[in-house]
């Protein structure tokens, strides 16, 4: 599968490879032609023409548009001259050619992409997606500022808006960060309260891209494959369904996640799971993970291994229950139809090499993958009868 990594540069206005010796010797020749006080400028319209023409010059393309269908998001760090960079990474495939797209965190293009990103997630993971932008000028206080602004366009060509409220977030954690130099009498020194500032919605982004590469995986999107889990769905009388998705990593810990949600109430509540090795109380080994929300309550997660007493088969299941935020809470077990787990697509095409499916056999005593072949092979059996 052919894969390229591709960055915005302000400079070019657009997309060009990463780590590619033709478009740093290009890079290089523009820079030198301009002069390192205006490359330091940044963006301007004559500086993007010198760039884009020495690009050409030496055979280099650059794109304006990427697209593909979005089948990743994830944050990685780099190491360069001793300091650590945090990225962007956006995957989008077009059949076997995989493109990842690099952006510097802590610029606005990336931040203003992971906020579409954020509502992107809900309609277009895995479908068909197109990312660009633009850099606008702007005048303000009598002074010049460039905006890079990130656009992002569904398979209809139709714009995905960015999700509110993020930069408002973000900008409120900078006030705190900044208001001990300010108590300290040191608001006026912009250099030290611009680090700041840039070091704090670096971190609030960095969440942000965690929670939406949980979001991605909980929805089984991973780029080329899903990743291989167990996955249990129940629901309740007044119609919420309740997601526990389950694996295991290569250090042997189990995490999860659990995401309860009810489109018709408007709910819909996604939380990471940590999960621990437990003995029940009739001496049957598990697993507990455990969340409290932000109201104070607690919600409970088993993952059990069972037995069906006619056929004899042995299965594993989701047991979920909370607590209120009182203190003297009671307990109370949720109940709802469904609850077993079932491996996915990707866990099933990695078979018994399957790391979840070789934890859950050797610590759970279940053979969650001989219970799907089975069911598979009865139902074929059943086809061919009919």
């Amino acid at each position: 599968m052919p894969v390229r990594m591709m960055q915005r540069n302000n400079l070019v206005n657009g997309f060009i490879p990463v780590g590619d010796e033709k478009t740093n010797e290009a890079l290089a020749q523009a820079k030198a032609e301009l002069g390192d006080a205006v490359w330091k400028q940044g963006y301007s319209k004559e500086s993007e023409k010198v760039v884009r023409d020495a690009l050409k010059a030496n055979g280099v393309r650059y794109e304006t548009e990427l697209s593909g269908k979005l089948t990743g998001i994830d944050l990685a760090e780099t190491q360069a001259n001793g300091s650590t960079f945090k990225k962007l990474r956006v995957t989008l495939e077009n059949g076997a050619d995989k493109t990842i797209l690099s952006a510097d965190l802590d610029s606005e293009f990336a931040q203003r992409l992971i906020a579409k990103l954020d509502n992107a997630i809900e309609k277009n993971a895995g479908q068909q997606v197109t990312i660009g932008g633009f850099a606008e000028t702007v005048e303000r206080d009598g002074n010049t500022f460039v905006n890079h602004i990130a656009t992002m366009k569904d398979a209809q060509k139709q714009e995905i808006t960015a999700a509110k409220g993020h930069f408002e977030q973000a900008q409120e954690r900078v006030a705190k960060a900044q208001e001990p130099m300010r108590q300290a009498g040191m608001g006026e020194n912009k250099e030290v309260m611009s680090k700041i500032a840039s070091a704090t919605r670096e971190t609030y982004f960095a969440e942000v891209v965690q929670g939406l590469a949980e979001r991605m995986q909980e929805k089984g999107i991973a780029p080329t494959q899903q990743l291989p889990r167990l996955e249990s769905h129940q629901k309740d009388e007044q119609g919420t369904w309740r997601t526990v998705g389950f694996y295991v990593d290569q250090e042997g810990k189990a995490h999860g996640s659990l995401r309860i949600n009810n489109q018709e109430q408007g709910l819909d509540e996604r939380h990471k799971l940590e999960f621990r090795e437990r003995t029940s109380q009739s001496g049957i080994p598990m697993l507990a993970a455990s969340v409290t929300r932000e109201d104070g309550s607690k919600l409970y997660v088993n993952v059990l291994p069972g037995e069906n007493g006619t056929t004899g088969e042995k299965f594993l299941s989701a047991a979920l229950g909370h607590k209120g935020p009182e203190q003297d809470a009671e307990f109370q077990r949720i109940e709802g139809r469904g609850g077993g787990f079932k491996p996915n697509e990707a866990m099933i095409a990695r078979g018994d090499q399957d790391r979840t499916a070789q934890f859950v056999k050797e610590k759970l005593g279940v053979d969650v993958l001989e219970n799907t072949r089975a069911k598979t092979q009865e139902k074929a059996v059943a086809g061919v009868e009919r």
